[in-house]
């Protein structure tokens, strides 16, 4: 649930927003209310383990980058030594000659393995980053649950907002939030609303607005771009202020619908439920 400080104001979880925007009568009854959930839910295990995939998968790239980079400092180290182990006194081209003559097939047989295999692993590591929705070019700051790049957590106390993006990653000098949603099937506000605190969060502590986020949906990781625009911000604005009003003892309006109520956690206590129609 959202936290309250001392002085009375509450700090605002980025998805406990984005479940308020749902139905405000099921993120009372679930977070306020503390009534809990008398269903156990499949698919949240499932979406576990997605996300965990997810960025194992990204783990994956890192390390074949870093075989990369340790097959090239093979190659320039054999070559040095290969110098080093040369005449000093020689000139250049006689040293030259002399290589290719007595050593010049196994310098070709390094070099071109090495390449060989360099270009293996980069294509390796491409198609990993692409299937965690990353561009290979993109730099990636953090990820959750990576054993790389440290997740990054914005808790503000003049927001009174709190949020951990599932990456962070930098385009043409911004930071750019992304949140994997391995369940989803298509775009939904919640989605929109739970990124949209995380581009204030950034702002506020990286020193730059995003102009937007991404949202990775699916198993697929297909990547849709959410503008931060004025418009979409005053949105998110009239939520915080609707659940800042519920956490100071104002109601709350239900949202009732047949597919939502269906997959509701608290549907057992909530008075204003529908169910599907046979």
């Amino acid at each position: 649930m959202a936290t309250t400080r001392p002085d009375g104001k509450h700090i605002l979880a980025a998805g406990e927003l984005g479940a308020f925007s749902v139905c405000p009568q099921s993120w009372k009854l679930k977070w306020v209310d503390k009534q809990g959930a008398a269903f156990a839910s499949d698919d949240k295990a499932l979406g576990k383990k997605l996300h965990s995939d997810w960025s194992r998968i990204f783990d994956e790239s890192l390390e074949l980058g870093q075989w990369i980079r340790y097959v090239a400092v093979l190659i320039c180290t054999a070559l040095v030594v290969f110098i080093l182990l040369s005449p000093q006194d020689m000139p250049f081209d006689k040293l030259w000659e002399l290589s290719v003559r007595n050593h010049g097939l196994q310098l070709v047989l390094l070099v071109g393995a090495a390449l060989l295999v360099i270009r293996s692993f980069s294509r390796a590591a491409r198609r990993r980053r692409r299937a965690s929705g990353f561009e290979p070019e993109s730099v990636t700051i953090s990820i959750e649950g990576s054993t790389f790049l440290a997740e990054r957590e914005y808790i503000s106390e003049v927001q009174g907002l709190a949020g951990k993006p599932d990456a962070l990653i930098e385009e043409n000098g911004f930071i750019i939030p992304v949140e994997r949603k391995p369940l989803a099937k298509k775009l939904r506000d919640r989605y929109v609303a739970q990124l949209l605190i995380y581009m204030r969060l950034v702002e506020e502590f990286e020193g730059k607005r995003p102009p937007h986020g991404y949202l990775l949906l699916g198993p697929s990781c297909r990547r849709i771009k959410v503008e931060n625009t004025e418009a979409k911000q005053l949105w998110v604005q009239g939520l915080i202020d609707q659940m800042r009003t519920a956490l100071d003892g104002g109601g709350v309006q239900a949202a009732p619908h047949p597919a939502k109520c269906s997959k509701c956690d608290v549907r057992h206590c909530c008075a204003f439920r529908v169910e599907r129609q046979p």
